[in-house]
């Protein structure tokens, strides 16, 4: 597979070392507006033959590639992800797949005008733990599902992103809850009904806006209460999921089982994935998305994270930013308000 990848900020970086590890791809060309980024990759071992621009049309015109890996800001995704659409290349962005729903869906519809795949590098679904989570849902291990709460807690101060972060307004919604946006949904496979959002930011916050994030999100069957920061003074995740017969908990390292009557957790071990998907960040869950853009590029299979799913993670942080706004409650319908698109289901790719 010859990847044209887009952008060599922080994340578009490590992409570029995952690849060379990768035995399926080779990276044709580098796009990046800024030079010194360039020359970085440029120096580092492992793309020897790569081609280097400052200027997308340039290399869509000038480089033969099969697909295309954006990993711009986010401001850019949908703008060069229609780019390469446009050229003839399958396309995987890391997220979001665009802004606001709108932009989504145009984005959507250049891919089914151009007959080429669009997928997001929703990566934390790929993970071990969660894996194992959905497994244990999917076997009704605790039953009928009632309720779920998911903290994550980040010590990210500005200076270590992508300098565009910090002047963005919601940046914790925008790029980091919308990771756990589409867990919430992978793992029960439930589509929110309805969410609230409230975003704030610590005193010490050196963000512009909403480094703190609080939500209540009502899907079909069940309810999560979500709580994100991007200024707390460490790492730590936990999610806590209660059902009929007992609860589920994971902090995305182990997973724990309580059964109704059990004053103790009981280990689980692990379900298999393929190798590199259960190492630690930046590398977790990448084999799995460079295997599916593999497959929808040379296969035509519809990848798990394709965009007519991912357009919902960006319906949820949309009906966020209007629930924080307007100090409300949005349903979603108020956002999506039927233009989803649909794909085949037989079609979709859950080898991995």
């Amino acid at each position: 597979m010859r990847l044209l990848q887009i952008g060599l900020g922080i994340r578009g970086t490590q992409w570029a070392e995952i690849i060379k590890d990768y035995p399926d791809a080779t990276v044709v060309a580098f796009v990046d507006r800024d030079a010194a980024a360039l020359d970085h990759v440029r120096k580092v071992p492992g793309h020897d033959g790569a081609e280097f621009f400052v200027d997308l049309e340039v290399a869509l015109n000038r480089v033969e590639a099969d697909a295309a890996l954006i990993a711009t800001p986010s401001r850019l995704h949908a703008e060069h992800a229609k780019q390469a659409l446009g050229a003839g290349l399958s396309v995987m962005v890391e997220k979001p797949l665009a802004l606001d729903v709108a932009t989504g869906l145009e984005v959507l519809r250049q891919s089914r005008a151009t007959d080429q795949s669009i997928m997001v590098a929703d990566n934390y679904r790929y993970w071990p733990a969660e894996r194992t989570v959905r497994a244990l849902i999917e076997e009704g291990r605790i039953g009928r599902l009632d309720s779920a709460t998911l903290v994550d807690r980040r010590n990210m101060p500005s200076q270590t992103e992508g300098p565009w972060l910090a002047e963005i307004e919601y940046p914790q919604l925008q790029e980091i809850a919308i990771h756990h946006f589409d867990s919430l949904r992978y793992l029960f496979g439930e589509q929110p009904v309805g969410i609230s959002v409230r975003v704030w930011n610590p005193p010490w916050s050196d963000y512009r806006h909403g480094a703190n994030t609080e939500a209540m999100i009502d899907f079909e069957t069940l309810r999560v209460s979500y709580l994100g920061t991007m200024r707390s003074h460490s790492f730590s995740f936990s999610l806590w999921i209660e059902g009929e017969l007992g609860c589920i908990w994971t902090n995305r390292k182990y997973v724990f089982w309580r059964p109704v009557g059990s004053r103790f957790f009981r280990p689980v071990r692990l379900v298999k994935v393929p190798a590199g998907d259960g190492e630690r960040y930046p590398r977790g869950g990448t084999t799995s998305l460079l295997d599916s853009l593999r497959e929808a590029t040379a296969r035509r299979l519809v990848p798990e994270t394709v965009g007519e799913d991912s357009i919902w993670n960006v319906a949820m942080v949309e009906a966020g930013k209007l629930s924080d706004a307007e100090e409300r409650s949005v349903r979603m319908d108020e956002v999506l308000r039927g233009d989803t698109l649909t794909v085949d289901a037989d079609r979709v790719d859950h080898s991995q």
